[in-house]
């Protein structure tokens, strides 16, 4: 009889530990999502900080990265004079464009302009860039062919300024 009470007993003490150690996994896995997730975190802070600062950002609405051939974090939100304006800001120099939203397309214009020229399978993001100087949509997908695929929309006359296919 004391064999079976003592067989008991182990088996609730595995129960036990396999609890605890489940338990461990998820705060683990938590916090490596929530590590993982810094850099962005981090950058997006900075880039408010730096829209609010210097572009005169009152209200935050969105906030965009973008990375072609720079990587470019974009905060879109209103300014003191109630107007919306993109802050286009480069990572590395951290020169602010600012535009105004109303001078040029929408981000689903932009969509719909390269899903005319192109259908998209999966879209992927759809983001506000520099490119060549000029403010731009940068618009990432996968094909229906399941091929990564980049058009670079302007910004003020929707015209598609670079197309990347199949990457």
């Amino acid at each position: 009889m004391d064999y079976s009470l003592s067989k008991k007993f182990n088996y609730f003490r595995l129960i036990k530990w396999l609890i605890a150690i489940i338990i461990l996994l998820i705060i683990m896995m938590i916090g490596l999502l929530l590590w993982a997730r810094l850099p962005i975190s981090t950058a997006k802070s900075q880039a408010t900080d730096l829209a609010e600062k210097k572009a005169g950002i009152t209200k935050v609405d969105r906030f965009y990265m973008s990375d072609l051939n720079r990587t470019y974090y974009t905060i879109q939100g209103t300014n003191k004079e109630k107007q919306n304006i993109l802050a286009i800001i480069e990572k590395k120099t951290g020169n602010i464009n600012i535009v105004k939203t109303s001078d040029g397309i929408s981000s689903d214009k932009a969509k719909n302009i390269t899903n005319a020229k192109q259908s998209i399978g999966k879209l992927i993001s759809v983001a506000p860039t520099m490119f060549n100087g000029k403010p731009a949509w940068a618009v990432s997908y996968f094909n229906n062919k399941n091929g990564l695929t980049y058009s670079v929309v302007d910004f003020k006359t929707g015209k598609i300024i670079r197309f990347i296919d199949n990457v």
